[in-house]
């Protein structure tokens, strides 16, 4: 198998593969394992590969940050960690969801904010794991996830070409198979910030699979990234932007996922073959306008 190929329990993911599709829920669930599950069913009503959660032990976070007063109007609690600990699904209901996912298709699994999040995602049994724009300098978070010998996503927001290099090589060091996401951490994301020609310089510098993880409000601009290499495109996902939640405004509504895995599909098939040639479907009018 090529380094530049994963091969996972019911897709392959190469360059000549349709784009892999994340419906990335995160904690657009707002905590309810049922609002949780409708999302997955819709997600595979929209025909994406995978479903992705986050995880997150609240202790092992910065206590500076955990105590950090948070009351606005998208906060679940008066603190930081009272928003998160409002939001976090226990090891149990992501054991229940990804049975759920996996009964419909669909592919499960959840980005962990530290190690031991991590380590109960293993105990899960996830076959792919998602390293966050957040964490893409933690060294130890990294070696920790490749220990486990599964294929990596990792995020590149807010990351300067140094930090990236320096992951990406200790990925490589690790032997581990990998797709490098262009991002731009804002939410929503302007336009003008996403610079999808990284892209193509990501895939000539570190010779690796790429793809994208966007933060804006179209659908129109991620399938557009097939066109450029991509071979893997997330999106934050929720039932309504409307809802309240410090996801929901930069993640698509159904109707936009379903256009984004439409056109990501179609582009893909209209790229082709490199190799220019006459089309059995050109033979009828190449007889008919030039008589061979």
């Amino acid at each position: 198998m090529s380094d530049k190929e994963i091969i996972l329990s019911t897709r392959k993911i190469n360059e000549s593969t349709p784009p892999f599709i994340i419906a990335e829920i995160g904690n657009n669930h707002n905590g309810d394992i049922n609002i949780a599950k409708e999302l997955i069913k819709v997600a595979k009503e929209c025909e994406v590969d995978a479903v992705k959660f986050q995880s997150k032990d609240v202790d092992s976070m910065p206590k500076e940050l955990r105590d950090k007063p948070y009351e606005h109007e998208n906060s679940f609690g008066k603190t930081y960690r009272e928003h998160k600990e409002f939001l976090e699904l226990s090891s149990k209901e992501l054991k229940e969801l990804k049975n759920y996912s996996e009964k419909l298709g669909l592919i499960f699994f959840s980005t962990p904010f530290d190690i031991k999040s991590a380590d109960m995602l293993e105990k899960l049994g996830q076959e792919i794991y998602k390293i966050s724009s957040f964490h893409l300098n933690d060294i130890e978070l990294i070696e920790h996830v490749c220990s486990f010998k599964k294929p990596i996503i990792i995020s590149t927001g807010m990351s300067t070409i140094e930090e990236i290099t320096k992951s990406v090589n200790l990925l490589k060091k690790n032997k581990a198979k990998f797709i490098l996401l262009q991002c731009t951490s804002s939410y929503p994301c302007d336009p003008k910030d996403i610079n999808l020609k990284v892209i193509e310089e990501y895939r000539k510098k570190f010779d690796c699979l790429v793809g994208y993880s966007g933060h804006e409000t179209t659908a129109n601009i991620a399938p557009s990234t097939v066109l450029l290499g991509s071979c893997c495109i997330e999106r934050h996902f929720t039932l309504d932007r409307s809802m309240k939640g410090p996801d929901h405004a930069s993640s698509l509504e159904p109707d936009g996922m379903r256009i984004l895995v439409k056109r990501s599909k179609l582009l893909f098939e209209a790229m082709g073959n490199p190799q220019k040639q006459v089309l059995s479907s050109e033979l009828k009018n190449r007889k008919k306008f030039r008589g061979y």
